[in-house]
């Protein structure tokens, strides 16, 4: 990312500021609940995978409530904040444990996205 893309401001609720742009996750925090752009709830699926379905949640969640904001920015389940991206042929999927051998231990920061 350019220096021309990324806003160093620091919003009212203390998470950094930065441009948004196509592909950037966008999701929203309403009394514990994860909804992204469309509209879909973040859940931690029975399989362990972080994912966004519905609404509802996929049946069978294990969690679809709890998500927190940490006090250093971290997207956070409960008190935990460590998630787990877990290779799978050319991309990641993101889980709350470790699945296999090729998973490694993640901190999801959040941002604020604003235009620029």
């Amino acid at each position: 990312m350019s220096d021309a893309k990324v806003k160093r401001d620091v919003s009212s609720d203390g998470l950094d500021q930065h441009c948004s742009v196509d592909g950037n996750l966008a999701f929203t925090l309403t009394d514990g609940i994860l909804y992204d752009s469309q509209g879909r709830v973040g859940a931690i699926v029975s399989n362990n995978q972080f994912r966004f379905d519905g609404p509802p949640p996929q049946s069978g969640s294990i969690y679809a409530t709890g998500w927190a904001v940490s006090k250093d920015g971290y997207l956070g389940l409960g008190d935990l904040t460590q998630f787990y991206e877990c290779l799978s042929g050319d991309f990641y999927n993101l889980y709350n444990a470790e699945i296999a051998d090729q998973c490694d231990p993640i901190q999801i920061k959040l941002v604020e996205l604003i235009d620029c």
